[in-house]
């Protein structure tokens, strides 16, 4: 719920995303970044002698409405804070095109210890008074440093595998990407001898994100379908199944049925039966997935390619 102002403010969301993670100049790899789930998960890597974390931020917000907006001078702050050592700090990116902001926030060692939440505000001069919050960003990223959360133990976990050499997965060897699931953890693993799979996902080249982000986001899609079914699964009369599948029926539930409430929406998965809502899981999951912003990007850069092409 957005927060009262005495002003106008944007009534549309700001996006904040994460394009690159660099650990003392080292580029990490792209299972410690949680796109879904606004994580960015350090504390896999079990490195304790670092000394700086730069995060590579983009941030896009709607640029029609702040065009007919009643604001200028607008500016973007990205904060970082943590409140286990009461650090908190400012950083000005810089704008591109009109809307969009990008730019680098650090994270020193000595300023923090467990989890920091990275997030923004956009500010503008309304009304003759500068400096005015227009815009929150609606989904803050955390990154997990020196402490692994009881939520991350019980959340989606990243892991390359060659499936080939994998006697769990030799019977997809020639799949991309799969899900596995237990009662306390779910996996998503990605295909390390699937060819080009790992160089597409993990490219540093800016020329190459659109393609990169579509491949993401499907694989967020195909990800997210797989842990909704079987959390839906275990649904036993109106109870939420604990761990990691009431975590992932509590987050798509509200894109199912938007208008019931949480025990609701919980009901008429057993009232309707799974296999009679999966236009709606496939819904959820493209949102989770933030499909349609991914494939518009690689749609338009196609666009800008095509007549190379001809």
């Amino acid at each position: 719920m957005k927060q009262i102002m005495p002003y106008p403010i944007l009534a549309g969301e700001v996006t904040m995303t994460v394009r690159q993670v660099r650990l003392d100049d080292v580029a990490l790899p792209y299972g410690t970044i949680s796109e879904s789930d606004r994580t960015i998960a350090l504390d896999l890597l079990d490195r304790e002698d670092w000394n700086v974390v730069r995060l590579t931020l983009q941030v896009i917000a709607p640029r029609h409405e702040l065009g007919s907006g009643p604001w200028y001078s607008l500016a973007f702050l990205a904060t970082v804070s943590e409140r286990r050592t009461n650090a908190h700090s400012a950083v000005k990116l810089m704008m591109g095109q009109p809307g969009e902001w990008s730019g680098e926030v650090e994270l020193l060692r000595d300023d923090h210890f467990g989890r920091v939440t990275v997030s923004g505000h956009l500010v503008a001069t309304v009304q003759d008074v500068p400096g005015r919050v227009i815009a929150t960003v609606a989904q803050p990223w955390a990154v997990n440093l020196r402490e692994r959360e009881t939520a991350r133990r019980e959340a989606v976990q990243t892991r390359w595998v060659d499936f080939s050499t994998d006697p769990n997965l030799a019977w997809c060897k020639t799949d991309p990407w799969t899900v596995t699931t237990t009662a306390e953890t779910a996996t998503l693993h990605l295909n390390s001898g699937f060819d080009g799979l790992r160089a597409v996902l993990e490219s540093p080249k800016a020329a190459e994100r659109p393609i990169r982000e579509a491949l993401a986001a499907q694989i967020a899609v195909d990800m997210w379908t797989v842990l909704f079914n079987e959390a839906a699964h275990h649904v036993d009369g109106g109870e939420w199944p604990e761990g990691w599948r009431g975590q992932v029926l509590r987050r798509m539930l509200p894109d199912l049925f938007p208008h019931h409430s949480p025990d609701d929406a919980l009901r008429e998965i057993v009232n309707q039966g799974v296999g009679r809502i999966q236009t709606r899981v496939l819904h959820a999951a493209v949102k989770q997935a933030r499909m349609p912003r991914s494939l518009g990007g690689f749609v338009r850069s196609l666009q800008k390619i095509a007549p190379e092409d001809e």
